[in-house]
């Protein structure tokens, strides 16, 4: 499937309040300076993990007019709670005018706004404002983007993902977190896999995991991307959530597991001549990673085919495979 997203740039944004077939233009905007708040955005290095630098949103720290709803949780991507004092049940756009507690680097919080919740495809979006002053809302994602809420929260630095049952990440439109929610990988959610002896339910928490890796270029699954802006790539996965596009004129890249890149077959970017920063970055970092002529990267012995798979343990299989062009040129 060849995809196009929006926003480009770093493992950022954790609202964390805390980023058929599909080709995808790995977007971008260029970095805005909100110089006035602390909430700037960060758009670093094409692909952007989520859009907005908070650590974590709080499920107990929502209130509606000073008065706080308990027992927020999560279904799927909609909001649940009761309301203090009569217990009034509430969820989705009941959540229109909440303030929630977001959790910022240093560790120190600050009320954001719900403003809308639609619903599209199967998924709530979430419109979030802070106030930026002098009666001035500033939306979260960017203007006229929305944020979807996702359990968990994701290190900024690692990209590694963390749920300890108390906080969720708005995850912005068109950054990596909320992309893969998009494109059918709801972490929420399992998909059945079968074969002649039956059928297993797969957990597609480690597909959304997966790409956010793939999405990212983060090759060697420790956080440091090696995407740019605008790069097209198609994405396939095991269970066929989205399927390789015939024609497309690129080549298998790599395949993903949670972790980052199974085995990479070229990178998503090269350098000027015989330089290829990225993959001497592979080289360098996680060397076992570089696949090289290796046939068996993509080929038919893959764990990504259930032939060789199914009995594989999802944390070690190779679960999402992508292909690129080979001539993008960084111009970096």
């Amino acid at each position: 499937m060849l995809k196009r997203g929006f926003l480009a740039g770093a493992m950022v944004g954790l609202i964390s309040l805390g980023a058929g077939c599909a080709a995808e233009i790995d977007g971008g905007e260029d970095e805005e300076a909100l110089a006035e708040s602390s909430f700037a955005m960060s758009r670093l290095n094409g692909m952007n993990l989520n859009g907005v630098r908070f650590n974590g949103v709080r499920f107990n720290g929502v209130r509606f007019n000073g008065v706080r709803f308990n027992g927020v949780s999560l279904d799927a991507t909609t909001l649940v709670g009761t309301r203090e004092g009569d217990g009034a049940p509430v969820a989705g756009a009941d959540f229109i005018g909440a303030d929630v507690e977001a959790v910022l680097d240093d560790g120190s919080s600050v009320a954001v706004r719900v403003t809308n919740v639609v619903e599209r495809d199967g998924l709530q979006y979430y419109t979030v404002k802070y106030n930026a002053g002098l009666g001035v809302w500033v939306n979260i994602c960017g203007e006229g983007l929305d944020a979807i809420p996702v359990k968990g929260t994701w290190d900024a630095v690692t990209g590694a993902h963390s749920d300890d049952g108390g906080m969720f990440t708005f995850a912005c439109q068109g950054a990596a977190i909320g992309k893969c929610a998009e494109w059918g990988y709801r972490e929420w959610m399992a998909e059945a896999e079968c074969n002649a002896s039956g059928c297993e339910d797969r957990d597609l928490s480690y597909f959304h995991q997966a790409c956010i890796r793939m999405v990212r270029a983060d090759y060697c699954g420790d956080g440091v991307p090696h995407t740019q802006t605008g790069t097209a790539i198609d994405v396939w996965d095991a269970l066929g959530i989205q399927t390789e596009t015939v024609g497309s004129g690129m080549s298998l890249e790599a395949e993903w597991t949670v972790d980052g890149a199974a085995c990479v077959k070229h990178t998503r970017w090269n350098g000027l001549g015989s330089s290829n920063p990225d993959r001497d970055y592979i080289l360098a970092h996680c060397p076992e990673r570089w696949a090289g002529d290796d046939p068996s990267c993509g080929g038919s012995t893959s764990t990504f085919h259930k032939e060789n798979g199914f009995a594989t343990p999802l944390g070690q299989r190779r679960i999402l495979r992508n292909a690129s062009f080979t001539t993008n040129v960084s111009p970096l």
